[in-house]
């Protein structure tokens, strides 16, 4: 247990306060003594509930970070006791001395004062006053102590997953599709070489879906609109792309004030041409779908795919799926169908 880290010196703080005003008050709502008397030694009544509640904190703290650590060690347990009990005893005999020489003088006791030999020979005092009473008085901070501790160590733990999770969300995103990219360029390149008046149109669909996913998909939630935007731009070079073996059709119905996590449905798309489209030689269907309303998406692909000669699914839709996990916990449901040469998929999300 690390002590006192940042902020937690303030809880510590406010905590010893909170108890320094009990101890004082207490005489008062017990009705011990009457008022009289309370105001008459209100003085001596600060000074000892001061040196107390010090000799308390010192057994707290002592406690807390040196002998707990020890005895959660199964092979210092031994060490853990035997510092337990000659420290509550190096405490109890320096609350004393502090008592005698300081607190009593203070508050105009004339006692005798004991000497250091014979306070550290009156164990019963001792064990009685200071062993017993600290230890029950310290209960209360331990209590709270290990609370807040776990209460830190909760969050750190969640901080440190919430990190590992973004880490793995962002190597996630970066694995942008070297396939696409190729395909588009040496299509790009075969119409420059043509002089086709297709080519600047190309690359500014490029350009658009490049800043997108290098610089407008960084935040934890996107505008559901910039998504359909995204797919669309793709939807577009695939379309020149394939030209006339292509029979596209692409619908979308969303409620725009929705967002959604970036880069979600771009894999499936992805992966409806590569191992779909591109392995059919023949003209090809391919229909796309996206409804957004009331908390609820739901996106649909549906392409035709050749069994023989279509691979497996592709790693983007592997990765879709963890993200998936990590994002939409319970809050999702997406599906694969392959039936009478149509390869299908079905993406639903609860967005609230």
């Amino acid at each position: 247990m690390r002590f006192l880290s940042k902020r937690k010196w303030l809880i510590h703080l406010v905590f010893w306060i909170v108890m320094y005003i009990l101890y004082l008050v207490q005489p008062l709502v017990s009705g011990g003594e009457d008022a009289g008397a309370v105001t008459a030694i209100s003085y001596a009544a600060a000074v000892k509930t001061l040196f107390h509640l010090l000799s308390v904190a010192a057994t707290s703290y002592f406690i807390c970070i040196i002998v707990m650590p020890l005895l959660l060690e199964k092979t210092k347990l031994l060490n853990g006791f035997l510092l337990l009990v000659s420290g509550l005893y190096a405490i109890a005999v320096v609350s004393r001395v502090g008592v005698v020489y300081l607190v009593e003088p203070l508050v105009g006791y004339n006692n005798s004062k004991e000497t250091l030999l014979q306070i550290v020979s009156q164990l019963g005092i001792l064990f009685q006053y200071y062993i017993i009473g600290n230890i029950a008085a310290a209960f209360p901070f331990v209590a709270f102590y290990l609370l807040l501790d776990r209460q830190l160590l909760m969050r750190k733990q969640a901080e440190a997953e919430n990190e590992k999770k973004e880490a793995e969300l962002a190597a996630l995103k970066a694995q942008l599709n070297p396939h696409f990219l190729f395909n588009t360029l040496n299509n790009i390149y075969s119409l420059a070489v043509q002089n086709s008046p297709q080519t600047s149109y190309c690359i500014e669909k490029l350009a658009h879906i490049l800043d997108y996913l290098l610089y407008r998909c960084n935040d934890k939630l996107v505008p559901m609109e910039k998504e359909i935007e995204l797919l669309q731009n793709y939807l577009d070079l695939q379309k020149i792309r394939f030209g006339d073996r292509l029979n596209l059709k692409a619908e979308y119905k969303a409620d725009h004030s929705y967002k959604i996590a970036p880069l979600l449905l771009l894999p499936i798309v992805e992966n409806m041409f590569k191992h779909g489209v591109e392995q059919n030689a023949g003209k090809t269907d391919v229909k796309v779908s996206l409804e957004c309303f009331k908390d609820r998406l739901t996106f649909n692909t549906e392409n035709l795919y050749d069994p023989d000669a279509a691979e497996a699914p592709g790693i983007g839709l592997q990765n879709l799926k963890r993200q998936l996990e990590l994002l939409y916990p319970e809050k999702n449901s997406f599906t694969i169908t392959k039936a009478n040469h149509f390869f299908k998929t079905n993406l639903q999300l609860t967005l609230s």
